[in-house]
């Protein structure tokens, strides 16, 4: 597995945007993502994590395991894949394949090779597309649209992120001054989170394609680090905002794991300001980033994030080749 992990690490490394090579060494890079990777790594061929996996999300009439465990396949020119097979949120209807990581280019010619031999190898399933993370999502979808060789193309996730060391420095919100944090109790913010989703999905049911409350046993990893908070505006209790330590994407340090506020909270254009707040109470060694996936469909928390000087480092993109279904609009 070790030399797997190299090899991942090196593909892993350059799939990765300038911004953040200009936050790590090439050595930090290589090391942030074989941690990231190692349980990938170790999934390949693994009978006990394919059962596993076929077992939670209930079989669709197909036994064998390793067809569940993540695989290395061999592309054309002596190239690879590892990839893993996913349900978009848990959904048997939306299969796709991650492509972990690939030694082949973020192309469309190197896209191309990827697809035309993935996509068959997990034929039984009928994936409906592909989803790669690559440093320059735009750059890269306006390519595949006028490529002929691509059908539905389209973001899945953004990744954002910023130093904190950088975040301190950017100019505070005008919802900075309003705006506190109080330590809470994992129990009473899950139930105000799910309170707070509910009525979300009921004022904009698209939401539900991204939006989802963290749970009590979540909610309570971010307590035991002193990261979980009720989010005060003007003293009166508005939402919840939490996060957590976790190293990904080529990231190391904190993720925000919960930002949601109560119906009567929401418009006031407060995230900015409980993000800037969340900022000042990390325990961040130097060097470490705050970073979050955010759905396409977010807008308004996209452009929470990049208004507190985060950015863009990375997106998930769904790339189907032409003739193929596709990850439906809004996935």
């Amino acid at each position: 597995m070790e030399d797997l992990l190299d090899q991942l690490a090196t593909a892993r490394s350059t799939w990765t945007s300038s911004t953040v090579k200009g936050w790590y060494t090439g050595a930090e890079l290589r090391r942030h993502f074989r941690e990231a990777l190692a349980d990938e790594a170790g999934w390949v061929g693994d009978t006990d994590f394919g059962r596993g996996f076929r077992d939670a999300v209930g079989s669709p009439g197909i036994p064998e395991p390793l067809d569940w465990a993540n695989r290395v396949l061999d592309l054309p020119g002596g190239g690879w894949a590892l990839t893993h097979l996913r349900f978009r949120l848990g959904d048997l209807a939306r299969p796709f394949v991650d492509v972990v990581a690939t030694s082949v280019p973020p192309t469309p010619e190197g896209l191309a090779q990827v697809a035309a031999t993935v996509l068959p190898a997990y034929e039984p399933f009928a994936p409906l597309s592909l989803r790669l993370e690559v440093p320059d999502g735009p750059g890269l979808l306006a390519d595949l649209d006028a490529d002929d060789r691509f059908g539905r193309c389209g973001p899945a996730l953004h990744v954002v992120a910023g130093r904190v060391e950088d975040l301190r420095r950017h100019p505070r919100a005008a919802s900075h001054a309003p705006v506190h944090l109080r330590a809470a109790d994992p129990a009473p913010a899950a139930e105000r989170a799910r309170s707070a989703y509910a009525e979300l999905a009921t004022a904009r049911p698209e939401s539900r394609a991204w939006a989802a409350p963290e749970d009590v046993e979540s909610l309570a990893e971010s307590a035991d680090e002193g990261l979980l908070f009720d989010v005060l505006v003007e003293e009166q209790e508005a939402g919840v905002v939490a996060a957590v330590r976790d190293d990904d994407h080529g990231l190391a340090g904190f993720t925000v794991k919960e930002l949601c506020l109560d119906a009567q909270h929401r418009g006031r254009r407060l995230a900015a300001g409980i993000l800037q707040r969340l900022v000042d109470e990390l325990p961040a060694r130097p060097g470490d980033v705050l970073w979050g996936t955010i759905h396409p469909g977010n807008q308004p928390s996209l452009r929470n994030a990049l208004s507190i000087g985060r950015t863009t480092t990375s997106s998930l993109l769904w790339v189907a080749p032409r003739g193929h279904p596709g990850m439906p609009a809004g996935s």
